[in-house]
C-alpha cells in the first residue's frame, strides 16, 4: 500500500472488508452509512478517494447528444414519416438499421431536444412544429 494512513490502520489480520469499515469506507458501493467513521480517525485527516476536480469543459457527449451519423439517419426517416415512429421501424428501406419503434422513438427525441448549436444537420420541414421552442 502507497498511502500511509491506510497502511497505519490497516490489519493485516482482519478481513479487507473490515479494515474498510474501520476506516470509515464501504466495502459495498450500495451501502453507505455516515455514522461509520471511528472517533480515532475522525480526528486524523481521512482521505477522499474521490476527490476530482470537475473539467471546465463539457464532455463530447454532453455537447452533442446524438453523432452526426445518428442525426442523419433520423432526419432521413423523420422527412419520410415526421414522428410516426411505428411506420418508421416497418420501413427496412428507410430503416436500414433496423432500429426497434422505441430506439426511433428515443432517437427522435433526442434530436427534437437538441439546440440549434448541437444540431448539426438539417431539420426536416415536416417536422419543424415539434421543436423544442427555446425563443
Amino acid at each position: 500500500m502507497t498511502d500511509a494512513v491506510v497502511r497505519k490502520h490497516w490489519d493485516a489480520t482482519k478481513s479487507a472488508a473490515a479494515n474498510l469499515a474501520r476506516m470509515g469506507l464501504a466495502a459495498k458501493l450500495n451501502v453507505l452509512d455516515n455514522n461509520r467513521i471511528p472517533k480515532e480517525i475522525e480526528s486524523e485527516s481521512i482521505v477522499e478517494l474521490f476527490d476530482i476536480p470537475d473539467s471546465d469543459r463539457p464532455s463530447r457527449r454532453t455537447r452533442f447528444p446524438l453523432d452526426v451519423d445518428e442525426e442523419k439517419y433520423i432526419c432521413k426517416c423523420m422527412h419520410k414519416y415526421g414522428d410516426d415512429y411505428s411506420a418508421m421501424f416497418r420501413d427496412i428501406k428507410v430503416n436500414t438499421m433496423q432500429y426497434t419503434e422505441t430506439q426511433l422513438r428515443k432517437m427522435g427525441a433526442r434530436f427534437l431536444l437538441l439546440t440549434p448549436e448541437q444540431r448539426r444537420v438539417e431539420v426536416p420541414d415536416n417536422v419543424k412544429d415539434l421543436l423544442l421552442d427555446c425563443s
